[in-house]
């Protein structure tokens, strides 16, 4: 099989999968764009990977727009079982063709306490699809698509499978509106005090301990910055009518959890 064949093979299962968007990256764009340090590079973890796949699919605006609520916290449930499952079955699938394959699951954590500790993930999904041009890193450190803003879950494949990378985007998809900063219920964003940096400073702590507290309350995860962010094709859908009630979002705030 042709490499455009395998591109062609892979990207038409994951879709057949479920899959909504997606790309691909090279292992490599760790080393060449650095951001993280070199512990977190895929290749100084599995030397023989020379491309990460990334799927995405959508967290429904509507839903989101309640949370947190227990209603939000089913559907990032859901959508994290999901991605996992299919990316199983798509890192089946690639070995099949011949390739050495295997997923780095989305979250992969044991709870949220342990963030507290380090909130650093062990492998970073935003990135990872960042580099692979399905997104842009917005001011609330969330990946930002057009399709649905950042209202979407993301998970990776690594593969050898000769995959031609797809370009990263040029233009930035934040609009930079504050939204997410002014929204945040425990103030976790500030301006950017760093000269050239181009996302908003993040208290990571102050942002799990909330998380702790939602934990205690049987909803979480929070969401607002995600949900209150007006990129994307998704939420342009309810410009005529409103997504959600304010008495909706009580209601399904105050039942259930």
């Amino acid at each position: 099989m042709a490499d455009g064949e395998v591109k062609r093979a892979v990207y038409g299962k994951a879709r057949e999968l479920g899959v909504n968007l997606v790309r691909t990256c090279s292992a490599d764009a760790w080393e060449e764009r650095p951001v993280q340090d070199p512990e977190f590079w895929p290749r100084n973890i599995w030397p023989w990977a020379s491309r990460v796949v990334v799927l995405g699919m959508p967290l429904f605006a509507p839903m989101m727009a309640t949370a947190p609520s227990m209603v939000y916290q089913e559907l990032y449930d859901t959508s994290n079982r999901v991605l996992d499952d299919i990316a199983y079955l798509l890192s089946n699938y690639v070995t099949t063709l011949g390739y050495r394959a295997m997923y780095f699951p989305r979250d992969c954590y044991f709870n949220i306490n342990v963030l507290e500790d380090d909130p650093r993930a062990a492998f970073s999904h935003v990135l990872a699809a960042y580099y692979a041009g399905m997104g842009t890193i917005g001011d609330s450190h969330n990946l930002v698509t057009t399709q649905f803003g950042p209202r979407l879950r993301i998970v990776s494949i690594l593969t050898d499978a000769p995959i031609e990378p797809d370009p990263m985007l040029e233009h930035d998809l934040c609009i930079h509106c504050e939204k997410c900063l002014r929204s945040c219920p425990v103030r976790a964003f500030t301006h950017a005090l760093q000269q050239g940096q181009d996302v908003y400073d993040m208290d990571a702590i102050a942002c799990t301990k909330y998380h702790e507290e939602l934990v205690g309350a049987h909803h979480w995860p929070c969401g607002i910055c995600a949900a209150v962010c007006p990129v994307g094709e998704d939420v342009r859908r309810y410009q005529m009518e409103p997504m959600v009630t304010p008495e909706g979002i009580a209601h399904c705030q105050r039942f259930g959890s």
